[in-house]
């Protein structure tokens, strides 16, 4: 390739990689200088990558490290979050076995800010996380996480902040041309699905002008098999539990949810391009004009079956009290009043849809001042699909079931017994307990006939989240003249507006979605919408307790059970009803606007020998927020069946609410070059995060209404502060090859004000000035009467608070063994805090999520038209959240490790063929409650192969 020389204050600027917003805009852009050309030969491939990423590290002012392309349009790994999990101190989360978020030094997606090319762009997400698999990695030339902070960082990111590099034109510098196209092969589906990606850019006019157009689109079609308990209820009145020796037991006590098993297909995809055109009218002007477009699908359709249970009508089998193991968890019950066994047909889709646009001006006004004017708007959105967002369709019969969780990860329903003796007609013995004809359906002898299954509840529920962001930014970098020590200075402004509205759509509001929820009589469900569905004999195979479970279940067609039932409720009740989810007086929105002002000046100088620079600065920020909703009150409870309670909402109330905070964000870093390999480095800082956006929601969400009391409800809070941390960075670093290094780092973090989930009582009162009573629990639990109790539910609400202290140790080795072509990295992150969950404590309100241990192992190989790289991963156990879906205590991720391969063989100097592994040894990803035998879920989502084609000219 070409480049060109730079002139005095470029040449500073990428110098000084401390800076995220001018060095990451001006490091491509100062590449047009009309001066003479210098040919340069670019290394690729592994050695290439990791070369380059070694010389950002070493360059930074700060922690820095990166990640970069092997080529231009080959990343490392095929999903970004995948790669950045190689990076010391970054863990991720995965959503249909591809990596989706992440966590730095323990602290998850909201905690670290991500930009595009230097600036923030709108999200998808309900939350501040970034969605790493809406952006494709053929489009990204580099990936640099900023783990210490300077005053010309946006500000957000306590624990990291991350730049997404996209390729520019006049980096490329003349032609280029690159394709590929693969076939990726999910084993759990059996489906193969296609992917390409292009990519072309050339300069014109002397190299003052340059376009660039990327291209990707992936279809992946992925099988989910899973179990799952969606959460542990803590104290809600299990009768009488009693110790498996007999005693009474008064301690806490938990009991399951529900137990399903699933299976979930998706179909996934994802379409990415980027366009940019570049133009140095002048030696020292380059304007850059760039736009980025995702559109990312995944459309699902779950099967599964599953049982509910209300934990007041639970006994032991033979009629006795349920048993509890040490900690308090119910390990045997059984239930017959009130058991709802149902079949899933479940949709949750995520329709995305993001487009970004940039323009830039980077003007070197003299030898000493570099200015950059951006402005960036940028746009997301995910649709509400009519409720498919979280839609359910469910048939089934009231029943009996016992449940007993033993030494397996899998719990153990006994329903599906030879010859099934928990459903039978006939005034028959089952352990003891007479069959209730009133509670099970006459006549139910095989749970996989379609003539059995009766309507239950119909569900279309979504989030519609729509984004919009605007940001302006104005950067200069100052180059001195002299030898005093005093080297550059960088100032500027930002600010950014950012609009963020959540519209709820659902077909609960008149009871719709319950018109059959007592299993009625009528309407039998249409065999023609019913199948039964095989999972397969290897369903789960590798958890252990999956032999208990059956591996066939009654299946159906959810949207052609939507249609047969608003059919036939037309045509018997002279009126028609339908089940499309509608635009909810649930919904909100939050504005926040940004002004931020920044100064920072750099040190240069000589301790004994040794070069010593060090970066001082401040940022200034100012933030109000604008939350405005619509909000309808609970004014009433409906008892539906055994099951369920149906909430009425009385007249809608507008809401609006304003909030302001400011903060001063110093930061200081030194760094000392012991040798020209060895470099030690000191970083001090105050960062800050800001509140979620959905944890400022101003409305009440009512989210369970069970028989029995269990009632549970949520809401957010929009006077929350943010999160502000004090930090402390120390490593050391020796570089001693051209690809080869040994790096120590301690990094410690107090944060103070952090946000909790609180659980407090909440009852609602009516316009009448009387409390809403709960109809299940006076004399006839069927119906309201005068003796109903007060309806108190257990609220959720975000509050400010608490502190907490941060620290570890990030360990780093890359080595390469010469020209023998091989070479191994090896990274372990290992974290503390004195805010660690205690499970036993069921009062702890306040525990640090995302808290984990991990470890990087690469081997590679490169030689000649070869290359190969085996990597393993793996994350200790952590508390993804202090909250279960429709639980009560935290969610545990067990510890996991993944095994990947990939590999290429260039058969010519333009053509290659490669290969790509993930997940060879098929691991499964297990949540669980406050305890081991706890189960929330597990999900298997297989392995998945790949061969591809590259092409590059």
């Amino acid at each position: 390739m070409t480049t060109y020389n730079k002139n005095k204050v470029a040449s500073a600027v990428l110098a000084a990689m401390g800076t995220l917003a001018t060095s990451q805009l001006l490091a491509a852009d100062a590449e047009t200088s009309a001066e003479p050309a210098i040919e340069v030969i670019e290394v690729t491939g592994i050695r290439g990558s990791l070369s380059r990423s070694m010389d950002v590290k070493r360059s930074a002012e700060g922690v820095v490290d990166s990640i970069s392309s092997e080529d231009i349009g080959k990343f490392p790994d095929t999903n970004l979050a995948e790669s950045l999990q190689r990076i010391t101190g970054v863990s991720i989360d995965r959503s249909g076995g591809e990596g989706q978020s992440i966590t730095v030094r323990g602290f998850g997606p909201q905690f670290n800010t991500v930009l595009v090319n230097g600036r923030q762009i709108a999200s998808e997400s309900d939350t501040r996380g970034f969605s790493f698999d809406t952006i494709a990695a053929e489009l990204v030339s580099s990936l640099d996480v900023y783990k210490t902070s300077s005053a010309t960082m946006q500000s957000g990111g306590i624990g990291s902040t991350i730049n997404i590099n996209t390729a520019r034109p006049f980096a490329i510098n003349g032609f280029k041309a690159v394709g590929s196209v693969k076939g990726i092969y999910d084993e759990n589906s059996e489906e193969t699905t296609p992917q390409f990606s292009g990519l072309i850019s050339n300069t014109f006019l002397d190299d003052s002008f340059g376009v660039l157009l990327g291209v990707s689109h992936q279809e992946r079609k992925t099988r989910l098999n899973q179990a799952q308990i969606d959460g542990w209820l803590e104290n809600v009145g299990i009768p009488n539990p009693k110790t498996a020796s007999g005693e009474d037991y008064t301690g806490n006590t938990f009991s399951a949810r529900n137990y399903d098993h699933k299976v979930t297909f998706e179909e996934r995809k994802r379409t990415n391009a980027n366009l940019v055109l570049q133009y140095a009218p002048t030696d020292n002007l380059v304007i850059t004009a760039d736009a980025l477009y995702s559109d990312f699908d995944v459309e699902t359709n779950a099967t599964s079956y599953g049982h509910w249970f209300t934990a007041p009508n639970v006994t032991g089998v033979d009629g006795g009290s349920p048993i509890v193991d040490a900690n308090g968890t119910v390990v045997d019950m059984y239930q017959e009043v009130g058991l709802a066994t149902d079949f899933h047909a479940k949709k949750f889709d995520r329709i995305t849809d993001s487009q970004s646009f940039g323009l830039n001006a980077d003007w070197d006004v003299n030898d000493n001042l570099n200015m950059s004017f951006d402005y960036s708007h940028s746009e997301a959105s995910r649709e509400a699909n009519n409720g498919r967002g979280n839609q359910l369709s469910l048939i089934g019969y009231a029943n009996r079931v016992r449940f007993q969780v033993n030494d397996n990860i899998l719990p153990n329903a006994s329903m599906f017994e030879s010859a099934n003796p928990n459903i039978y007609s006939g005034q028959q013995e089952l352990d003891g307990t007479a069959y209730d004809p009133s509670v099970t359906p006459a006549g139910v002898q095989d749970y996989l006939s379609t003539d059995n299954s009766r309507a239950h509840v119909m569900l279309r529920r979504g989030w519609e989240v729509e984004d919009e962001l605007d940001q302006l930014r104005w950067d200069n970098t100052w180059l001195a003249d002299g030898d005093n020590g005093f080297s550059a200075a960088r100032f500027g402004l930002m600010y950014s507006t950012e609009t963020k509205s959540l519209n709820r759509w659902d077909n609960e509001g008149q009871g719709l979605h319950c018109a059959y929820c007592g299993y009625p009589d009528s309407p039998t469900i249409s065999p023609e919408s019913q199948y039964i569905f095989d999972a397969g004999s290897d369903f789960l195979s590798g958890v252990s307790g999956s032999g208990q479970m059956p591996t066939s279940w009654l299946a159906h067609d959810g949207e052609a059970n939507f249609a047969f039932l608003e059919q036939y409720y037309a045509s018997t009740h002279n009126d028609s009803i339908s089940f499309d989810a509608l635009l909810r007086d649930k919904s909100y929105s939050v504005q926040e606007d940004i002004f931020a002002a920044y100064f920072e000046v750099d040190f240069v100088g000589e301790i004994a020998d040794m070069v010593i620079s060090s970066t001082a600065g401040v940022r200034y920020e100012t933030t109000d927020t604008d939350v405005k909703g619509r909000d309808k009150p609970i004014s009433q409870l409906n008892i539906l069946d055994k099951t369920e309670m149906l909430p009425a909402y009385g007249t809608v109330a507008a809401i609006s609410q304003a909030n302001s905070y400011d903060a001063i964000l110093p930061s200081f870093t030194v760094k000392l070059e012991i040798t020209d390999d060895l470099i030690a480095r000191l970083a001090a800082s105050k960062t800050m995060t800001r509140p979620t956006l959905n944890s400022m929601s101003p409305i009440t969400v009512i989210n369970t209404t069970r028989p029995g009391g269990d009632l549970t409800s949520s809401q957010g809070n929009p006077a929350l502060k943010p999160f502000s941390s004090e930090n402390l960075d120390l490593s050391l670093e020796w570089y001693y090859g051209e690809v080869s290094y040994v790096s120590a780092g301690y990094f410690r973090k107090n944060v103070e004000n952090f946000i909790v989930n609180t659980q407090e009582d909440l009852t609602f009162t009516l316009s009448d000035g009387s409390l809403l009573t709960d109809p299940s629990t006076g004399d006839d639990t069927n119906n309201p009467d005068s003796n109903d109790g007060v309806a108190h539910f257990n609220n959720t609400r975000p509050n400010n608070g608490e502190s907490a202290i941060v620290d570890g140790w990030e360990l780093a080795i890359q080595h390469g063994f010469g020209d023998s072509g091989f070479g191994v990295m090896a990274n372990a992150t290992l974290v503390s805090s004195n805010a660690e969950l205690e499970p036993a404590n069921i009062s702890q309100v306040f525990a640090l999520t995302g808290l984990s241990d991990s470890v990087n192992l690469v081997a590679f190989y490169e030689s000649g038209p070869i290359q190969t790289r085996l990597a393993w991963n793996w994350r200790d156990s952590f508390v993804q959240s202090l909250t279960q879906t429709n639980g009560d205590g935290p969610t545990i991720v067990e510890s996991y490790a993944q095994l990947d391969l990939s590999g290429s063989y260039a058969f010519t100097d333009n053509f290659a063929v490669f290969f790509e592994g993930v997940n060879l040894t098929e691991e499964y990803v297990h949540k669980r409650g406050r305890f081991e035998n706890q189960l929330l879920s597990v999900e298997d989502s297989g392995r998945r192969f790949a061969v591809g084609l590259r092409g590059s000219f």
